[in-house]
């Protein structure tokens, strides 16, 4: 699939599946700006390697738990390379096994500020800014769909932006823009599991999903290519589930 010609911003995309899809988009063809939050080293590491493969990247620092650096993301991008043909909300963070008995305010504020408010307001500005028959994506999880003990918080913050995806497809598709989110299960080097996965959880995972594997983030990055190219043009409002034919 070809994505020459196009400009691609994902957040959250210094490591782990953000930048599976930053770097599936860029050789393809598309220029991607990459977004970090505040440690631009492995941001600039993703451009490099980007700029080796010879394509075109940039990355932009924006902490999108903060509105203004929201809308701050997309000035750069635009004034970078002129115009938006693909955003995809990547940036959040986990918290997981732990009771909700257990959870406090600072956990709820964190939580909700990045993966609520963030994912919220990047879909927002993506809205207002995405080329005519653009993408738009938001990287979810799948337990939002099959709701496990111990992560209340991470999949109540999740789905918000998970709901609007649905309310945002009706709104922009009379431009031709095509709103979805991708539902990932436990994903091998990303979340949690960036820094590796213990044989036992590894184990685990296997035993009640189908395919008897991790998922990894080249099996997100594969989504998200289809969602991003031709062949999803009229496939908008809908949540894709990566999960190997598990329910989680």
């Amino acid at each position: 699939m070809s994505l020459q010609e196009k400009v691609a911003l994902v957040t959250g995309s210094g490591r782990g599946i953000g930048r599976a899809i930053a770097e599936r988009y860029a050789a393809r063809g598309a220029r991607v700006i990459i977004n970090y939050a505040s440690n631009s080293a492995p941001a600039e590491e993703v451009v490099g390697k980007i700029a080796r493969g010879g394509g075109n990247a940039v990355a932009i620092q924006a902490d999108v738990a903060r509105v203004d650096d929201i809308r701050g993301l997309f000035d750069k991008a635009l004034d970078t390379y002129g115009r938006l043909d693909i955003v995809v909300a990547n940036a959040g963070i986990e918290l997981v096994a732990q009771s909700v008995l257990d959870f406090t305010e600072a956990d709820f504020d964190r939580l909700f500020a990045v993966n609520a408010k963030g994912a919220f307001f990047t879909l927002q500005q993506a809205a207002r800014h995405i080329a005519d028959n653009g993408r738009i994506i938001y990287i979810g999880t799948s337990n939002t769909a099959f709701p496990l003990p111990g992560r209340a918080l991470y999949g109540g913050s999740k789905i918000a932006a998970q709901f609007l995806v649905q309310v945002l497809a009706k709104e922009v598709g009379h431009r031709g823009v095509a709103v979805n989110s991708i539902l990932p299960t436990a994903i091998e080097g990303a979340g949690v599991f960036t820094d590796g996965v213990r044989s036992e959880v590894r184990e685990f995972v296997k035993s009640f999903r189908p395919m008897q594997r991790m998922g990894t983030v080249e099996d997100v990055a594969d989504a998200a290519e289809y969602l991003a190219g031709d062949l999803a043009g009229f496939v908008s409002g809908q949540h894709l589930m990566v999960s190997g034919g598990g329910p989680a």
